[in-house]
C-alpha cells in the first residue's frame, strides 16, 4: 500500500486479523507503532492529510477462563511417548528435535519463542543451566527477528533436571549425526538448538500445526505448545514448589500474575496448607 491509499476501514481490518494470531497486548503494540509512523506522515513529513489509524479499536480478549489448559501426568506421558515413535514417510525420521523441543518446554516452562531462540551458548551443560536472555518474534507475513524478551523478569537462568541435561546433550550429538546423514540438511550459522533443515529458526506456526498434530495421534486434548509452559507450573505447584519459585522459573513480571494465572492451583495448595495447619495445632 501507498501511504496515501490506506483507508481507516481498510487499517482496522488488518488489526482485526492481526487479532486472530496474537494478543491484544501484542497487537496494540504494533497499532502504537503503525499510527506513531502515519503521525509522523502528516505533521512531519505532510505526505497525509489525517492519520487512518486514529480511533481505531482492538479487539479485546474474551472474558478469560478460570480453566488454565494443560496436560495432566498422565496426558503428558502419552503425548511424548507417541512423538518419539517414529512416523512411516516423514522426511528427516533420524531427527529428536521436535522430541527434545517439547520436552524442554515441559520441564522449563520455556516460552516458544524462548526456545526457538536458543542457542548452544546459551546452555551451560557443567552447572546445568540455562540462560534466557532473547526470544524469536515470527511476525505474520514479515521476516523473524530476535528480540529482547518479554518483560525484565523475563530475562533468567533456569536450572535444568538431569533428564533435560542429557537429552539436550543428546540433541547435540543428534544434530551431527542428521547433518551426515541428510545432505539437504544445513547446519545453522546462528548456532541453533533448533531449527528448520535450511537453517533457518523453525516458523512457530508449524511447531504449532505439529504439535496439534501429535495431541491428534496420542488421543490427548488438543492444545498448543504454549499448553507446555501451563503443564510446567501446574505440576511445580502440585509437587509442591514454592510459589515464589515457580514465578521466578517462569518469568513472570510478579509472584501476584503466578497466583492469579493459577488460582485453582494455588488455591488447592492453601486447602492443604490449612489442614496441616489444623492437624498441628491437634498435636
Amino acid at each position: 500500500y501507498r501511504l496515501k491509499d490506506i483507508t481507516r476501514k481498510e487499517y482496522q481490518q488488518w488489526i482485526n486479523e492481526l487479532r486472530k494470531h496474537y494478543s491484544e497486548g501484542t497487537v496494540r503494540r504494533i497499532h502504537s507503532i503503525m499510527s506513531s509512523a502515519l503521525d509522523d506522515a502528516v505533521h512531519e513529513f505532510n505526505i497525509l492529510l489525517e492519520n487512518p489509524a486514529k480511533k481505531i479499536k482492538i479487539p479485546k480478549d474474551a472474558e478469560k477462563s478460570s480453566k488454565v489448559n494443560h496436560f495432566t501426568r498422565e496426558e503428558l506421558g502419552k503425548f511424548l511417548d507417541t512423538i518419539k515413535k517414529p512416523v512411516k514417510h516423514a522426511k528427516y525420521q533420524h531427527s529428536i528435535q521436535y522430541y527434545v523441543l517439547f520436552s524442554l518446554l515441559a520441564r522449563t516452562g520455556l516460552r516458544i519463542g524462548e526456545a526457538l531462540a536458543l542457542t548452544w551458548n546459551d546452555i551451560d551443560f557443567e552447572k546445568g543451566v540455562l540462560t534466557v536472555n532473547k526470544t524469536l518474534v515470527y511476525p505474520l507475513n514479515s521476516a523473524p527477528y530476535i528480540s529482547t524478551p518479554k518483560s525484565k523478569k523475563s530475562e533468567r537462568t533456569i536450572k535444568l533436571d538431569a533428564h533435560t541435561v542429557k537429552l539436550l546433550k543428546k540433541q547435540r550429538i543428534n544434530r551431527k549425526e542428521v547433518y551426515l546423514r541428510y545432505p539437504d540438511y544445513k547446519p545453522s550459522d546462528k548456532n541453533l538448538v533448533f531449527h528448520q533443515h535450511d537453517g533457518r529458526w523453525l516458523r512457530t506456526n508449524v511447531v504449532r500445526d505439529y504439535f496439534k498434530t501429535v495431541c491428534k495421534r496420542a488421543g490427548v486434548p488438543i492444545l498448543s505448545p504454549h499448553a507446555l509452559r501451563h503443564t510446567h507450573a501446574v505440576h511445580l505447584l502440585e509437587a509442591g514448589a514454592n510459589i515464589k519459585y515457580v514465578s521466578e522459573r517462569l518469568g513472570h513480571a510478579s509472584v501476584k500474575v503466578t497466583a492469579d494465572t493459577y488460582l485453582h492451583v494455588t488455591r488447592k495448595i492453601e486447602d492443604a496448607a490449612l489442614e496441616l495447619y489444623q492437624k498441628y495445632l491437634k498435636n
